[in-house]
C-alpha cells in the first residue's frame, strides 16, 4: 500500500514507462479503491453545494470541493491509474512502479458530439 508521496513520485517513473506506447491517454494517482469516489449522500458534517448545470434548464449537480489529500483509499492507500483507448496496450503497461501499483483502465476514445 503506498501513501499518497510515494504514489506521486513514482508517477514520473510510470510516464517514461509508458512514453511509447500507443494509446495512453491519461496517466495519474488514484485512491485503490476501485469504487466511485462521490456518494448520493454526503459524509456526517459534509455541506453540498447546488450548483446549476449549464444549458441543462432545471437539472441540478451536486458539487462537493474535496481536496485530493483528503480522499484515502479503502485502507488509506493510493496507485497510479493509466487509462488506455486500446485494450491491446494492456499487457505493455507495468503492475508496478518500485511499490505502487499500476492500475490500467481501458476508457475509449473521446469523441465531440
Amino acid at each position: 500500500m503506498a501513501t499518497l508521496d510515494e504514489a506521486r513520485a513514482a508517477k514520473t517513473g510510470l510516464r517514461a514507462a509508458v512514453s511509447g506506447i500507443g494509446g495512453v491517454v491519461g496517466i495519474g494517482v488514484a485512491p485503490e479503491f476501485s469504487g466511485p469516489i462521490e456518494s448520493e449522500r454526503p459524509a456526517p458534517g459534509v455541506t453540498l453545494q447546488r450548483v446549476p448545470a449549464p444549458g441543462a434548464g432545471r437539472v441540478n449537480v451536486l458539487a462537493q470541493q474535496v481536496a485530493v489529500d483528503d480522499l484515502p483509499g479503502s485502507d488509506g492507500g493510493w496507485v497510479l491509474q493509466v487509462n488506455v483507448v486500446d485494450p491491446a496496450v494492456v499487457d505493455k503497461i507495468p503492475e508496478e512502479i518500485g511499490d505502487v501499483s499500476v492500475r490500467v483502465r481501458v476508457v475509449g476514445a473521446v469523441r465531440a458530439g
